[in-house]
Formats: C-alpha cells, sequence, structure tokens
C-alpha cells in the first residue's frame, strides 16, 4: 500500500448537512482521475491494491466513506432513501470536478453495493463521468431472500426504519487471503449493520437498475468473481447481455471470492492488470 505520505485526506458537507470523509491519492503525472465507492459495512481504505496499481499509471484516486460508514458522519448502516447515497457521490465527483481541468477524464469505481451506487448514478449523471468500472456488483443477492423476511423488511421500513440488525454476511467468504479476512474482522472502521429502512431500499434500487439496463449509456467494466458467495454473479451476466451501450467490456474469473482486488496476490493480479489495462485504453 501507497505510504501515508501519499494520502491526503478532507471531508465535505453532503447535501443534507453531514460530515463525508474521502481520501485523495494524487499521481505525479496526473492524467486521469477515478473516485471508488465501497461496499456495505466497509471502508475507502480497504482500496490499498488498487490504489498501488493504478497511481503509477498516471491515475489519481479520490475514495470517500459512505454516509454511515468508515469516518464519515451518519447512523452506521442506516439511510433514509437510496438517493442518499448517490447524493454523496455526486458531491464527490463535483469536488473532484472543482479541482481538474476540463479535459481530464474522470471515472468511477464500485464495489458490490458500491457497485450498485456506481450504476445508478451513470444512469442518472451519464455526463459527469466518462466511464463505470463495476466489480462483484449488488445487482442481485447470491442468497434468495426468505418471503417472510421480506415482508418483515417493508413492515420495519415503515414503522421503524432505523431499527438495525447485523446483515448477515459471511466474511470468511469475501477472500482466499485468510490475513484479508482476519484484518476485515479486526478493522474499527468495519461495521456489520443495516437497518429495515437500508433493506427496502437496496431491493428497490435493484430492481431500478435491472429494468432500466437499455438506458445506460457510458463505457463500463464488470468485473465479476464466478464463485461469488455474497452477489449472484449470473444476474450480473445478465445485466451485462441486456446493455445496449456499444463500450462494454466483462471479465469473469473463475474461482475467485467476492473481493477480487483483495483476494490472494496471484488471484488478484488478472483482475488489477484488467482494470488498469481499461481505465487506460480510455484515458
Amino acid at each position: 500500500m501507497t505510504n501515508d505520505t501519499d494520502e491526503e485526506t478532507g471531508y465535505f458537507n453532503a447535501s443534507d448537512g453531514l460530515r463525508i470523509f474521502y481520501r485523495i491519492y494524487r499521481s505525479s503525472h496526473e492524467v486521469s482521475r477515478i473516485a471508488i465507492v465501497h461496499g456495505i459495512g466497509e471502508h475507502s481504505g480497504r482500496y490499498g491494491n488498487v490504489v498501488d496499481t493504478l497511481l503509477p499509471k498516471g491515475i489519481s484516486i479520490w475514495a470517500l466513506d459512505l454516509r454511515g460508514h468508515g469516518k464519515s458522519e451518519g447512523k452506521r448502516g442506516h439511510i433514509r432513501s437510496f438517493d442518499e447515497y448517490i447524493s454523496d457521490v455526486l458531491s464527490l465527483i463535483h469536488t473532484i470536478k472543482e479541482k481538474k481541468g476540463d479535459d481530464t477524464k474522470c471515472f468511477l469505481l464500485g464495489h458490490s453495493m458500491g457497485g450498485l451506487v456506481a450504476i445508478c448514478f451513470g444512469l442518472k449523471y451519464p455526463d459527469l463521468i466518462d466511464g463505470l468500472i463495476v466489480s462483484s456488483p449488488a445487482l442481485g443477492l447470491a442468497v434468495e431472500v426468505p418471503t417472510v423476511k421480506r415482508v418483515l423488511g417493508n413492515l420495519m421500513s415503515r414503522v421503524f426504519p432505523s431499527f438495525t440488525m447485523a446483515n448477515g454476511l459471511d466474511v470468511s467468504m469475501l477472500s482466499h487471503d485468510e490475513q484479508v479476512v482476519k484484518a476485515y474482522i479486526k478493522d474499527p472502521l468495519v461495521h456489520d449493520r443495516v437497518s429495515a429502512r437500508w433493506f427496502t431500499e437496496i431491493l428497490n434500487a435493484m430492481e431500478y437498475v435491472n429494468s432500466s439496463v437499455t438506458k445506460f449509456k457510458i463505457p463500463i467494466l464488470m468485473q465479476i468473481a464466478r464463485d461469488d458467495h455474497l452477489t449472484d454473479p449470473l444476474v450480473s451476466e445478465e445485466f451485462f447481455e441486456r446493455l445496449t451501450v456499444r463500450d462494454k467490456t466483462l471479465r469473469v474469473y473463475e474461482g475467485l471470492y467476492h473481493e477480487i482486488y483483495n483476494e490472494k496476490k496471484d488471484m488478484r493480479r488478472k483482475p488489477l492488470q484488467d482494470l488498469r489495462g481499461w481505465l487506460e485504453e480510455r484515458r
């Protein structure tokens, strides 16, 4: 991971006044920029392998902690509306664009839930980014949500929306690298909370994205872990096939778990190479 001295940090105020934390890694020979959106329960500091891969190639990185995550304000794992995540990313993109030349391209990368956020952002604000990358996007869950749980979730979302519970993720399936899993478990900035409203908003966002696929208009790279036990890779592949945008690329990695950039060194090499190569071709 890049030395701490190479990392800048800051906060911006979200549209509703919450303070949102972000990190910046600036390339000394910048040719483009990328914003990173993390997954549920984690934070922007877990993307060191991406930073180390892209920074030497002239790609500066901006990564935020979504509200209710990491060092940002907000109740852990709770949102009133999925649009709050979109708004946080919009503020980050505006912050990036305030400090760059008009000819510098800006890309967006989202992992897992962050991939769902990123695709929603691309649908709503296609003119603000030059391309999109999603890794193991949460377009469908690996395990079907029982009807009873859906009904209960919908009820709680209405009567007690901020009620939180454990997200139920099997963290052993994040990566084959045991050190990554141990670090995740011990990380004080990682949490396992999700609220009743978060649950219903995520399901609604999945439905929105999958029903709007033909409206997606910007270049996209989808990187899918075939052995993903947290999100459904088949739903992501179906989404890709239905995309009508001309510049679309799919990469499926056999045997990899959910966090493709945090897999064992020999396993993560190809996803990171594909990410770097795709960006270099479009910068």
